[in-house]
């Protein structure tokens, strides 16, 4: 008998995860032990199985794998398609590509990181554009996330579309503030068996939104789109920024956004951009500020009945209509073992790259001359990006080689559960590069907020219910 892996599977490998199964169109990806990618090689439509080529460990895993609809058994040989068989790549794996396509904007936000209405980081020529992609796909990147700027307002946004298509990634999310953002576009994305989650920032009611985004009418038209995207059947996802002015209008915020079919919510503070620190004014929030002004909205959030299936309040909980509130700071071990802990988990398995086509771990560091330090693509390519610069020394980087550089972390009591924090906020606010303090996380820790947060969910749900 032959077997043969279903035709949306293949078989890939990258420095730090040699093996796994993608699973196409969406492109997720399920890792492999030796055993099962023994197997799965084996199932490429021409050996004939088992033989004595399985142990019975083998057989039982062939088995399961029929069982799960992964592998089709045929009394007659017939290969793989070519892009099945196992590919390594040899780079560090990246799910996600987070990729701002261009620097331009048609609103002018108050924060931006790129100041995009004046364009700061210009945008790639369609070839540079295009190549990029083409190096991506080479990289092995599985899914690419559009943003920007306002991503749409690229001439050539549907030749980029189809040509990270062709090369068998998945558009996973698509960033935009919604003003053009029609039912055309939508239709151009279906017919394209493209349905990204969609990502909307809304800054409030009451006009705020409309003040923070410079665009009168930014409000109605992103409840607009909301309601559009969800009688699409479109994933969405609101992120709403909060300051002194609209941080009152939380709860009809909340409310508007869910009465528009959204589900999932996140709430953050103003991160203090240049654009931000000249534009706000009066409404800049200090991070205690911030903090002392959120956590009651964790009791909020209960009383009004968990109004949205998920609302993260950043920096401080992750609350659901179905789940325990969940602490959202990271939190290590407390003991020296943490040293050996990666500076940054979110960056381990996605990247940035900015309009000018430089290489970040997150978008947040385009607002720090420290940007300088990274490599552009155009001048080393992606490859080498991916897997000998100084952005893989960062991501490879560990708590302890912070403690070596900094002596106030490495003095400092909560040290091994802190692990120094976000090195985007250190650069933004400490002036002290790469390894400076992450001020906020020392206010954090030092005024007790993690067993505040933990407690005001504990009340809350003891109050109101949990549903676990």
């Amino acid at each position: 008998m032959f077997y043969r892996l279903k035709s949306n599977l293949c078989l890939r490998g990258w420095q730090g995860l040699a093996w796994a199964l993608v699973h196409r169109p969406d492109n997720q990806l399920t890792p492999l032990n030796q055993n099962q990618f023994q197997v799965l090689t084996l199932c490429d439509g021409e050996t004939e199985l088992p033989g004595n080529l399985l142990t019975p460990q083998m057989e039982q895993i062939l088995r399961q794998y029929v069982s799960d609809g992964l592998v089709e058994a045929s009394p007659k040989a017939r290969p793989l398609d070519a892009g099945q068989y196992y590919r390594y790549y040899r780079n560090r794996y990246v799910a996600k590509v987070l990729w701002s396509i261009t620097g331009r904007c048609n609103f002018r936000c108050r924060h931006c990181y790129m100041d995009a209405p004046d364009a700061m980081l210009g945008e790639l020529s369609t070839a540079e554009a295009l190549d990029l992609i083409d190096q991506m796909a080479d990289c092995g990147v599985l899914q690419v996330a559009l943003t920007g700027g306002e991503p749409l307002v690229r001439q050539d946004f549907w030749q980029l579309v189809d040509r990270i298509l062709a090369r068998g990634m998945a558009i996973a999310q698509l960033n935009t503030n919604g003003w053009l953002l029609n039912e055309s576009v939508l239709d151009q994305l279906e017919r394209r068996g493209v349905r990204p989650s969609i990502s909307l920032s809304f800054d409030g009611v009451e006009g705020w939104h409309d003040w923070m985004r410079g665009v009168p009418g930014a409000e109605a038209d992103a409840l607009e789109t909301m309601r559009l995207c969800r009688r699409r059947g479109l994933f969405v996802h609101v992120s709403m920024c909060v300051h002194r002015g609209n941080l009152h209008t939380l709860p009809q915020t909340v409310q508007a956004v869910a009465d528009a079919g959204v589900t999932s919510m996140k709430v953050s503070r103003v991160d203090p951009t240049a654009l931000w620190l000249r534009h706000s004014e009066g409404n800049s929030m200090t991070y205690r500020d911030y903090m002392d002004a959120m956590i009651p909205y964790i009791g909020w959030y209960y009383r009004a009945g968990r109004p949205i299936w998920r609302l993260e309040i950043g920096g401080v909980a992750s609350l659901h209509q179905d789940a325990p509130g969940q602490l959202l700071a990271r939190v290590l071990d407390g003991t020296p073992k943490s040293r050996d802990c990666y500076l940054c988990d979110a960056i381990r398995w996605s990247c940035y790259i900015t309009p000018d086509g430089r290489l970040l771990p997150c978008m947040p560091m385009t607002d720090s001359p420290e940007q300088s330090r990274f490599p552009k693509i155009q001048d080393i390519g992606l490859q080498k990006g991916l897997s000998s610069s100084c952005y893989m020394q960062f991501v490879n980087g560990r708590v302890k080689d912070l403690l070596e550089e900094n002596p106030d972390c490495a003095a400092c009591a909560y040290r091994y559960q802190c692990g120094g924090g976000c090195r985007a906020h250190a650069l933004a606010k400490s002036g002290q590069g790469l390894m400076g303090c992450d001020q906020d996380m020392c206010t954090f820790w030092k005024n007790g907020y993690a067993d505040r947060i933990r407690e005001a969910i504990r009340k809350a749900e003891e109050a109101y219910g949990a549903k676990a």
